[in-house]
């Protein structure tokens, strides 16, 4: 039960001190600008795509539902970010494009993004930054984005002591 506790304790403290700060520091160029995280990935997909992007394209990559990126967007919308263009062939069909001023906010945040990840890697090497997103992937593969709320069918650290004794 030691162990269970430290463990806990460890990713608890790593919680609510370490990802959620973590999260703040990099959505800061973004809420800098007057925008949130999620708003500045919806501006950089349609920036990036190579082709006609709509709502339910976005809402499959970010793996939410079309309401909630329906919401976003509306958000964007509001703010002249970008714009929707109706299809020819269909005119319930909707594009999504960038304006020029959702462009120049999308290429301002994205560039201090970058230079954030630049000055990390001043510090903490591009090897060890690739090492901690790999496990770090590993980690939320086996137990949060393909068994969120289940059991793992794999025998806990806990178990295997406990079979041990």
């Amino acid at each position: 039960m030691n162990e269970d506790m430290e463990l806990f304790n460890r990713f608890s403290h790593m919680y609510l001190h370490g990802f959620k700060n973590l999260a703040d520091m990099f959505a800061e160029p973004a809420t800098e600008h007057g925008i949130t995280l999620d708003e500045f990935y919806i501006l950089y997909d349609i920036a990036e795509a190579k082709g006609k992007i709509r709502l339910m394209d976005i809402a499959e990559t970010h793996g939410v539902t079309r309401s909630a990126i329906s919401r976003l967007i509306g958000r964007l919308l509001r703010k002249d970010y970008l714009y929707q263009e109706a299809e020819d062939h269909d005119r319930r069909n909707k594009v999504l494009k960038l304006t020029p001023e959702g462009a120049r906010i999308e290429h301002v945040v994205f560039s201090e993004l970058l230079q954030r990840n630049r000055a990390w890697s001043q510090s903490f090497n591009l090897a060890k930054q690739y090492q901690t997103l790999d496990l770090v992937d590993e980690f939320m593969d086996q137990f949060v984005n393909n068994n969120a709320g289940k059991q793992s069918e794999k025998a806990s650290y806990a178990d295997i002591k406990r079979a041990e004794a």
